[in-house]
C-alpha cells in the first residue's frame, strides 16, 4: 500500500485500489484499517481484545478471498518468487491470528487477557505488524494489477470474488469443505454479535462498524 500524507489521502487511495472487480472487498479492507488505527491509540485491554477478535475475522475473510479468487485471476501476471513470498507471509499471519482466535473465541472481551495478558498483547502487536506488511505488498503487487485485466477478465473476476466472499472463511485456518466453511462461519458469527456501541460488553463496536 502506498504511503499517504493524511488519513483522508489513505482512504482515497484504498478506494481507488479496491474498485471494479474487487469493490466488494472494500468494506472488509476499510474495517481492517479502522481497527488497526484504533489499536494504535487505545490502551484499554477490554477494547483491545474486542478489536483484535474482529480484526482476525475481517483479515481472515479478506485473505481467503484474495487467495482463492484474486490470485488465480492474475495467474501469469505475477512472478513465482513474489507469490511464494506472499504465501509465506499469509501462512505466518494465519498462525499468529490463530492464537488470538483461540484466546478470544467463546469468551467475553473483559476476560480475554486473563491468565497471560502480556502474551495476548504481544500477539496483537505481532498480528498488526504482519497484517500491515502483507496488505502493503498485496495492494502494490496484486490488487494494483486488477485494472490491467481486459474487460471480460474483469467481469469474470468480479463474479468469482462475489461468490468467494459469500463463503469466505472467518477464522484464520479455513475449513477444507464448503459445508465446513458454512458451519465454522456460523459459529464465528454467533461469537461476534456486536451490540450497540454503548454496550460495555463490546467496547470496540463503534470502531468496527465505522
Amino acid at each position: 500500500m502506498a504511503t499517504f500524507a493524511s488519513a483522508e489521502d489513505a482512504g482515497a487511495g484504498i478506494d481507488a485500489l479496491y474498485a471494479g472487480p474487487v469493490l466488494v472487498l472494500l468494506d472488509d479492507r476499510a474495517r481492517i484499517d479502522r481497527i488497526l488505527n484504533r489499536l494504535d491509540v487505545t490502551d484499554d485491554l477490554i477494547e483491545r481484545a474486542d478489536l483484535a477478535s474482529e480484526l482476525v475475522r475481517a483479515a481472515s475473510r479478506h485473505e481467503d478471498v484474495v487467495e482463492r479468487a484474486v490470485l488465480p485471476a492474475l495467474d501469469g501476471r505475477t512472478n513465482d518468487g513474489l507469490l511464494v513470498q506472499l504465501a509465506t507471509q499469509r501462512d505466518e499471519l494465519r498462525e499468529a491470528m490463530d492464537y488470538i482466535h483461540h484466546r478470544t473465541q467463546h469468551l467475553a472481551p473483559r476476560n480475554a487477557h486473563a491468565g497471560d495478558a502480556q502474551g495476548l498483547e504481544d500477539a496483537i502487536d505481532d498480528v498488526a505488524e504482519r497484517l500491515r506488511a502483507l496488505l502493503k505488498d498485496e495492494d502494490a503487487d496484486v490488487i494494483a494489477l486488477v485494472p490491467d485485466l481486459d474487460p471480460p477478465a474483469q467481469l469474470a473476476l468480479e463474479k468469482v470474488v462475489k461468490r468467494a466472499l459469500r463463503h469466505a472463511a472467518e477464522r484464520p485456518k479455513p475449513a477444507r469443505t464448503p459445508i465446513g466453511r458454512i458451519a465454522s462461519n456460523i459459529a464465528t458469527k454467533l461469537d461476534h454479535v456486536f451490540e450497540d456501541a454503548s454496550t460495555p460488553g463490546h467496547p470496540g463496536a463503534e470502531t468496527i462498524d465505522g
